[in-house]
């Protein structure tokens, strides 16, 4: 831990007196995250969410993303299944629709969030219809499947990694998470919840369509009764479900730039709050105490903080006083001005 901060310490002051290798290397963090993400997303899509399903293993059923990428999926399902229109490969008719149905939200991103979000939100965007386009069919039989559970669980965790990825680049993976990252920054507080409400729509069309026209492969050495398209319908419409929670979980799990603790710390410094403020874009509040061992005057200074900034006021503190003890709480949701660095 030591070490890691005196590499950030070290990086700060050199980029501080380099602005121009500050600026070349945000953009390099940047567009290797969109790469990560595009990339991870669309090993999700193409290995467990949509895969080539011939020759599967026991009862593999497809189901939906969730999202703009889901809304994509029903039109795919419209034009290729239902009415039979099959002039492209479903993965290539996928790109095309999640780049294009992606169009609005980059929209309200530019002029609702910030012109470097859009941007290199789209080019996540972009970066992952590629990729969706360009992985190679063996690809889709790399993982043997036991269950349609194992799907649907890992599709979830790596959905819910590439949208974070995206979130730690303070960009999206396009589509509904710029929606939730939007009402996210507006009421200060985590964003999957916001990509499980926007989501019923797109799992009630294609339980539908997956009524008219089941996405569905049951190996012939599988003897299962009552098999119907009710059964496999549901079957998707569950496995949608349980992936969009655990997206939802992991994701929440790692974007903590809407998280925030309540730091109190008790110090023999009672210049401490002035020089915290100085050093941190937040308020502070002091109470004086006294040491109930030692009967020494004592500062107590409480500072609601980022999660992502504990770990750097931890270590200001202990540098101006190493005897300080502090106390750092998880807050579920603050209320007032709380100061969250703009996104560009």
């Amino acid at each position: 831990m030591a070490k890691k901060f005196k590499f950030v310490e070290f990086y700060y002051n050199y980029t501080n007196e380099h602005p121009r290798m500050r600026i070349i290397g945000e953009y390099s963090f940047i567009i290797f995250m969109c790469l990560l993400s595009s990339f991870t997303y669309a090993l999700a899509y193409r290995i467990f969410i949509a895969p080539d399903l011939t020759g599967s293993y026991g009862i593999q059923i497809h189901f939906v993303s969730g999202g703009v990428s889901g809304l994509a999926q029903n039109f795919v399902k419209i034009i290729y299944d239902i009415f039979g229109i099959r002039f492209l490969n479903p993965n290539h008719l996928q790109s095309i629709l999640y780049f294009v149905l992606n169009i609005p939200v980059i929209l309200l991103g530019w002029f609702k969030i910030g012109k470097q979000f859009t941007i290199f939100s789209l080019l996540n965007v972009a970066l992952t219809s590629i990729f969706i386009s360009i992985i190679p069919v063996t690809w889709d039989h790399a993982v043997i499947y036991d269950s349609q559970l194992t799907r649907t669980l890992f599709a979830g965790i790596l959905a819910g990694l590439s949208a974070a990825f995206a979130f730690k680049a303070n960009v999206s993976s396009g589509g509904m998470d710029i929606v939730a990252y939007y009402f996210a920054n507006r009421k200060s507080e985590g964003v999957g919840k916001y990509s499980i409400i926007t989501n019923s729509f797109v799992f009630g069309l294609f339980f539908i369509l997956n009524l008219i026209h089941p996405d569905a492969v049951i190996n012939e050495n599988i003897n299962v009764v009552g098999i119907t398209s009710v059964s496999l319908a549901i079957t998707s419409l569950i496995s949608s479900v349980i992936y969009t929670f655990m997206n939802a979980f992991v994701v929440d799990l790692i974007n903590v730039r809407n998280k925030k603790t309540q730091v109190q710390i008790t110090s023999n410094d009672s210049e401490l709050a002035k020089k915290l403020i100085v050093a941190f874009p937040h308020g502070a509040t002091t109470v004086q105490g006294v040491g109930a061992y030692t009967g020494q005057p004592k500062s107590i200074v409480y500072m609601t903080v980022s999660s992502n900034e504990t770990a750097r006021l931890v270590k200001f503190v202990q540098e101006i006083d190493p005897h300080a003890f502090i106390n750092v709480l998880v807050l579920r949701q603050v209320f007032g001005r709380f100061y969250i660095k703009p996104v560009k």
